[in-house]
C-alpha cells in the first residue's frame, strides 16, 4: 500500500544493498529466499530474485511473503506480496507490494547458527538450594550433540538415555572441540526446549568465554553462516 510505501521511503532509500530475507510461511515455495535491496519504483521495492541466488520463487501476483531487511543494528519487516518480475536485467529483479509498514525488531544480541559438535558436559552443581522431591544428577562426564552454536550458549541435543544428567538451572562444564582444538566452558541449562521421541532439546548459556575460546569460536560462526547463507 502505497501510505507504508511513502512513510517509509527514507529508510528503504537508507537501506540499499542491505541483505533480504524473503520467508513464505506455507505452500509449495515453502521456505527462507536470501536476497538484497537493489531498487525503489513508485510504491514497489525492488530486491534480487532469489532465482539469480540459486533457489526459486515464482513472481504470482499476491503471492503473501515476510520482507526481512538487515540494518547494523537491527532487522526491518513488513508483510509484502510478489507483484512482477524483470529477469532480463544485469540484477534480475522481483517487484515487491507493502501489504503491512515495515516494523523495527531487535537483532538477536548473538548470532545463532546451526552445527553438529559432538561434545561431553559434567555436572558441577547448582546455585541456589533445590526441592526435596528433585535428585541431583550423577557427577560423571556425558556425551552431549551441540546443535547450535553462538558466542552465548549453544543448543544441545540430549538422548533419552541421559536426560537424567539435565537439571535445568544446574552448572556445567562443557567439553567441546573446534577447528581440532578442545577448550572448556562453564555455563547454565537455561532452559529444556522441545522434548522429543528420543529424547530432548535444551538451551545452555556460558558464564563466560576466554578470549583464545572466544576469538576461536567467533571465526567458527562466521564459517558456518557463511556456509548457511549460501
Amino acid at each position: 500500500m502505497a501510505s507504508a510505501f511513502e512513510e517509509s521511503r527514507k529508510l528503504l532509500e537508507s537501506l540499499m544493498g542491505s541483505k533480504v530475507e524473503l520467508v513464505i510461511s506455507s505452500g509449495l515455495y515453502k521456505g527462507t529466499f536470501l536476497s538484497s535491496l537493489e531498487e525503489l519504483d513508485n510504491s514497489l521495492i525492488g530486491v534480487a530474485h532469489p532465482m539469480y541466488k540459486g533457489g526459486f520463487l515464482p513472481a504470482l501476483r499476491s503471492t503473501e511473503l515476510l520482507m526481512k531487511i538487515e540494518a547494523p543494528s537491527c532487522i526491518y519487516q513488513a508483510t509484502v506480496t510478489a507483484s512482477r518480475s524483470a529477469l532480463n536485467l544485469n540484477i534480475p529483479l522481483l517487484w515487491l507490494k507493502f501489504v503491512s509498514a515495515l516494523e523495527k525488531v531487535q537483532r538477536r544480541m548473538f548470532v545463532r547458527v546451526p552445527t553438529s559438535i559432538k561434545a561431553d558436559a559434567y555436572f558441577l552443581g547448582t546455585s541456589g538450594e533445590l526441592p526435596e522431591d528433585v535428585a541431583l544428577p550423577p557427577r560423571e562426564w556425558f556425551s552431549v550433540r551441540i546443535s547450535d552454536i553462538s558466542l552465548g550458549g549453544v543448543g544441545m541435543s540430549i538422548k533419552e538415555n541421559i536426560i537424567p544428567y539435565c537439571l535445568e538451572g544446574g552448572r556445567y562444564l562443557l567439553s567441546m572441540k573446534i577447528v581440532n582444538n578442545t577448550f572448556f566452558v562453564v555455563g547454565k541449562l537455561v532452559k529444556i526446549l522441545e522434548k522429543k521421541e528420543r529424547g530432548i532439546e535444551v538451551g545452555f548459556a556460558y558464564e563466560g568465554l576466554s578470549v583464545c575460546a572466544e576469538k576461536l569460536m567467533g571465526g567458527y560462526i562466521r564459517q558456518q553462516e557463511l556456509i548457511t547463507r549460501g
